[in-house]
């Protein structure tokens, strides 16, 4: 009873915050301490920096509902509902990913926070020997409304960088809240956030800090966040993840932790939030999100895969057919011209009339006339076949790598195929440049 007292003693003595100052999106970025400054791959790009956006390549939509006690900028008390949604394109013009996002804050006591963001995210803008830069850009509407009061409308602008180095490694840096918009209690605060990410073999470590400036509900803050995620898969029930996170800040410390499960397109989301200063009041966070396109796409590669082997296989078989039948014709002419040797020497030696002679000899004519066409068709079939040379395997090879590639395959999987690619036409005389800078490519883009 005392500690639910202080608790209210508490919330109704600081400012409630939620909304404009980093609130969260999902319970991934909960999870891990908001360190998503820098984490590719994931929709809380919308909130936290715009120009990771482009990393996302498949269809993503994402439902998210947090709970929330205690956010960077200090105590509060808030109900958040997030809603979002990526679309990668490919175009000339438009080359990386489009995003949509609405957030909801119920601030108890405090009013209600609305926030509307329209972004996008390029995807390989510059490219470099040892890495890659792309920009983002998200136009947001905010409107906070205090209870008993109505609402203000008000635009600004979120910007953000990102840069891919040696492979494994990304930087990010992103100004939110850019134009300052006034709204009632103040101004929607600008706030500066670095970060930089590793992701390799299923592990993710980010590291995050967070600089923001004075608000009319408090003083600025600095924030350090750090996180860190691991997925297991299994053969048959998905994947699991478990996350954990730090947030160590001005009028706020927490440690986080959560859970996730991936299968097929979809994956569930779970995240805790407890403070490490003042009440332990618990924040929770679940969220569902759903990717669309290729829902296997290992399998539909492996499906590929079999199909080429099953096609080489089959010109294996006509090749070995017609050497067998090249065989056969072979012994036939061979019986022929010495049954040809045979009816000459009868010829010379009288055994046989003249009729006679005449009659086998155009029946063997004949049957040698229709062997030798017979014996060329199966020596043009064999040259046809022979002229399959490894420039064909390799269009064939590639061609499946470009179905592979537009079905959605992961980068990974692509990966692999092109140093398969690589490593089979190595010594051929086959023009592999193209093959050279799509893996470089891929290689970049983690």
């Amino acid at each position: 009873m005392r500690l639910a007292l202080l608790a209210v003693l508490l919330f109704a003595g600081v400012p409630a915050r939620a909304g404009f100052e980093d609130s969260g999106f999902n319970p991934r970025g909960t999870a891990m301490g908001g360190a998503m400054t820098a984490v590719p791959d994931d929709l809380s790009a919308v909130v936290y920096n715009p120009a990771l956006l482009g990393s996302i390549r498949r269809t993503q939509a994402s439902l998210n509902y947090l709970r929330q006690f205690q956010t960077p900028t200090g105590p509060t008390n808030a109900d958040i509902m997030a809603l979002g949604a990526g679309i990668p394109v490919q175009q000339d013009i438009f080359n990386g990913t489009f995003g949509l996002s609405w957030l909801y804050g119920q601030r108890q006591s405090a009013g209600v926070d609305r926030r509307v963001g329209f972004s996008y995210g390029t995807r390989g803008l510059k490219e470099f020997d040892q890495g890659g830069l792309d920009l983002g850009g998200t136009l947001k509407l905010l409107s906070r409304t205090p209870d008993g009061a109505k609402g203000v409308l008000q635009g600004t602008i979120d910007l953000g960088a990102s840069y891919r180095f040696w492979e494994k490694y990304t930087a990010g840096f992103s100004i939110l809240n850019f134009t300052r918009p006034k709204v009632p209690d103040g101004r929607a605060p600008l706030t500066a956030k670095l970060g930089v990410s590793e992701a390799v073999r299923g592990f993710t470590v980010a590291l995050d800090l967070t600089k923001r400036e004075p608000t009319g509900e408090g003083p600025g803050t600095v924030t350090a966040a750090a996180g860190l995620e691991r997925w297991w898969a299994t053969a048959r029930y998905g994947s699991f993840a478990g996350r954990t996170g730090l947030s160590l800040g001005d009028r706020s410390k927490t440690w986080n932790w959560g859970l996730g499960w991936r299968m097929l397109g979809g994956e569930l989301g779970y995240a805790m939030t407890v403070p490490m200063q003042g009440p332990t009041m618990v924040g929770h966070g679940v969220g569902l999100l759903f990717r669309f396109g290729a829902s296997n796409p290992e399998g539909e590669y492996e499906k590929l895969l079999g199909e080429e082997l099953r096609q080489r296989k089959d010109l294996i078989a006509a090749l070995e057919a017609a050497e067998v039948k090249q065989w056969k014709l072979s012994q036939e002419l061979a019986e022929l011209r010495a049954a040809m040797e045979d009816l000459r020497r009868q010829l010379v030696e009288r055994t046989l009339s003249e009729a006679e002679v005449k009659k086998r000899l155009a029946e063997l004519q004949e049957r040698h006339r229709r062997a030798v066409e017979e014996h060329e068709r199966m020596l043009d079939e064999q040259r046809r076949l022979r002229a399959k040379t490894r420039l064909d395997f390799f269009k064939e090879d590639w061609a499946a790598y470009g179905k592979a590639r537009a079905g959605g395959a992961p980068d990974p999987v692509l990966a692999d195929q092109v140093r398969r690619i690589l490593r089979d036409y190595k010594d051929s005389g086959v023009d592999l440049s193209e093959a050279n800078q799509e893996l470089l490519r891929l290689l970049r883009a983690r």
